[in-house]
């Protein structure tokens, strides 16, 4: 099981049967099957470098015509 750190606190299930409750703040070993199952942001796994997200908007400058 992999080490995440709970960003967010929640319940979750390990195996599917008994419900724990995971604290924010903390680093504990995580199943598998709980990881695609916790809400959103609310865990990262330790180790884990979040994505760089480049930038690449266009930026034009616009010019009017004169009539």
């Amino acid at each position: 099981m992999p080490m995440c750190e709970i960003l967010e606190t929640f319940k979750g299930s390990q195996d599917g049967r008994y419900t724990e409750t995971f604290e924010a703040g903390t680093t504990v070993e995580v199943s598998e099957y709980l990881i695609p199952l916790a809400p959103k942001g609310a865990l990262r796994r330790v180790g884990e470098v979040a994505p760089v997200v480049e930038n690449k908007a266009t930026i034009t400058t616009a010019t009017r015509h004169k009539k």
